[in-house]
C-alpha cells in the first residue's frame, strides 16, 4: 500500500521547483513515470511494476496521478 511521506507544504514546494525547471527548458506538460521520481515529486511511495502509473504535471493547474 502506498504512503505519503511529506506535508502539503513540501509537496507544493516540490511542484513549484519542478515547474520552474519546466519553464527554464520550455516544457508545458511533464509526464513522470519512474517510480522513484514519482515518489520524490508526489510523496506517494507506491512501487508497482505490474501496473502502469504516472504523475502528469501541467505548467498550470493541479498535477494528476
Amino acid at each position: 500500500m502506498g504512503k505519503n511521506n511529506f506535508s502539503r507544504i513540501e509537496f507544493d514546494q516540490r511542484i513549484h521547483k519542478t515547474r520552474k525547471a519546466m519553464e527554464q527548458v520550455g516544457i508545458d506538460f511533464l509526464v513522470v513515470s519512474d517510480p522513484s521520481n514519482m515518489a520524490w515529486l508526489s510523496g506517494y511511495d507506491g512501487w508497482s511494476f505490474y501496473t502502469n502509473r504516472a504523475v502528469l504535471v501541467p505548467i498550470h493547474g493541479q498535477p494528476v496521478w
